[in-house]
Formats: structure tokens, C-alpha cells, sequence
């Protein structure tokens, strides 16, 4: 008699067997992007590649997690922010790494699962303020001096009115110098990639000079994948992308690969 059970429980693991065993040229290639000037940790340039620049952080373990042994084959490309978001709608590019939700991304992309949350926050030079700053409403910001923020960025989660006027320019390691030259009083980033980018600038002396605030009645930012609903595989990136992030986040390895990183950054000479 066939054991029909013991026959179904072969099949399948022979199957996964050849899956997993499928060569290179067998596997469907997608291309991601992340933002060519830098989001530590989560996305930075390899300081130790003396030829070409190699994107290494937090989101590109998680992708190589993900997609190790599967039937995705991925590539990794740094784009400026805006480009990298245009390409990924069009379909040139399959999905973009690090990104915060508005309205109109909601409407434009597949969403993945969040995969981790930052602090909405203001900064300002001690010296500036010596009795400190804090108010109740960010826009009450405005009676104290300018507000700069990064061209592109998505400051809806900051709690901004839409009409609020935000000086902008094109990098986050330019915002420092926006201070001193009192060109801006504030600026406004997220804590954990600003601790990054100080890093990465060797801007230690200057962080020593800073005040941070959390932005008043928010909450810790989730952070996506953008899947282009123009991808042939945008259902097996979502797929595969959730269901490790899931995995990670119950074993609790996330936060310690986030460690991980801040860890490096700050071993940045």
C-alpha cells in the first residue's frame, strides 16, 4: 500500500531541494534602491572599499535575508532620492529601501510590511538658545527663528501643517553649517539617521553642540519598502520581504542588526 502521506511529505522536499538549488541564470533578477547621499544606518557607503562604493546598513542585511535561497535574485543601486522614487513608480526599479509614508506614496506604491520606526525631531545650537526650546506645536518653531529640512523629504509624520514654510536644501550633512551661518535656527530629522550622519562626517565636535527635542504629539515613524506596482514580482517582494521581517522581529534581531550598524558608524575614523 502506498503510504500517500509519507510520498506528499518526499515530494515536497524535493521540491524545495531543486528550488533552492536552481541556478543563478534560473532566477528572477529585481533591482532596489536606496538614496545615493546616504541614510545611516540604515543605507551608507563602505568606507573600506578603496575602489567602487558598496551600500552596506541595516537594509541591505535585511534584503540579503530575505532573498537568500529564493527564486529573487537582487541588486542594489544608490539613486538620488527623488529619482529612485520615480523609477520604482515607472517600473524602471523595482522597490525603494527606507521610506516614510504620505498620502501620495500610499496611492503610488505596494506597501511592505514596516521593518522600523524613527523619532521626528528638531535641533537647534545650545549656544543659540541657552534656556532651551520646547514648544507645543512644531509650526510654534517659526516664532523662534527658521526651520530648514532636505529637499524631497517627507516631513508629513512631523506634524506640520501643509502650508508651513520650510527652508530647504539638498543633504542632511549640510544642515550643521546651515546653523552656524544662522541661516536656519532649526532643522528638522529623524534622531536615529542624524546620529548616523554626524558619524559618518566626523562631525562629533559639532553634535556635542546640539540640542535634539522629539517632535510634540507624534509618534515613532514606521519606515517601508516601496514596491512598484509596475513589477512583474511585486507580489513575491512583498512576500518574501514581510514574512523575513516578521521572522526577524519576533526572534528579535532586528534591533540588534540595527545595533550592529550604529555600532560600525561609530567606529567611523
Amino acid at each position: 500500500m502506498v503510504k500517500w502521506g509519507s510520498l506528499a511529505r518526499n515530494l515536497c522536499s524535493g521540491l524545495i531541494l531543486i528550488i533552492l538549488s536552481l541556478p543563478t541564470w534560473a532566477k528572477a533578477s529585481v533591482t532596489i534602491c536606496v538614496e545615493n547621499t546616504e541614510f545611516s544606518p540604515f543605507n551608507y557607503f563602505d568606507r573600506a572599499q578603496s575602489v567602487e562604493p558598496r551600500s552596506i546598513g541595516y537594509d541591505i542585511d535585511i534584503l540579503d535575508l530575505a532573498f537568500k535561497e529564493t527564486l529573487l535574485q537582487h541588486k542594489v543601486i544608490a539613486l538620488p532620492w527623488n529619482r529612485c522614487l520615480k523609477e520604482v513608480k515607472q517600473g524602471a526599479v523595482d522597490a525603494a529601501m527606507s521610506a516614510s509614508l504620505n498620502h501620495e506614496r500610499q496611492r503610488d506604491y505596494l506597501i511592505s510590511a514596516p521593518y522600523y520606526y524613527l523619532t521626528p525631531s528638531y535641533y537647534y545650537l545650545k549656544s543659540d538658545f541657552p534656556q532651551g526650546v520646547q514648544v507645543k506645536r512644531l509650526e510654534q518653531l517659526k516664532e523662534y527663528g527658521n526651520v530648514c529640512g532636505i529637499k524631497n523629504f517627507n516631513y508629513d509624520n512631523f506634524g506640520l501643517s501643509p502650508n508651513f514654510h520650510l527652508f530647504q536644501i539638498r543633504e542632511l550633512s549640510h544642515l550643521p553649517d546651515m546653523l552656524t551661518k544662522k541661516r536656519c535656527q532649526f532643522f528638522l530629522a529623524r534622531k536615529e539617521t542624524l546620529a548616523g550622519t554626524l558619524a559618518i562626517n566626523k562631525m562629533d565636535e559639532f553634535a556635542a553642540r546640539l540640542v535634539g527635542r522629539s517632535t510634540p504629539d507624534t509618534q515613532p515613524e514606521p519606515f517601508y519598502m516601496l514596491i512598484s506596482k509596475n513589477s512583474p514580482h511585486k507580489e513575491t517582494i512583498k512576500q518574501l520581504f514581510d514574512t523575513k521581517v516578521d521572522r526577524l522581529n519576533k526572534e528579535g534581531k532586528l534591533q540588534n542588526l540595527l545595533e550592529h550598524h550604529l555600532q560600525l558608524l561609530n567606529q567611523i575614523k
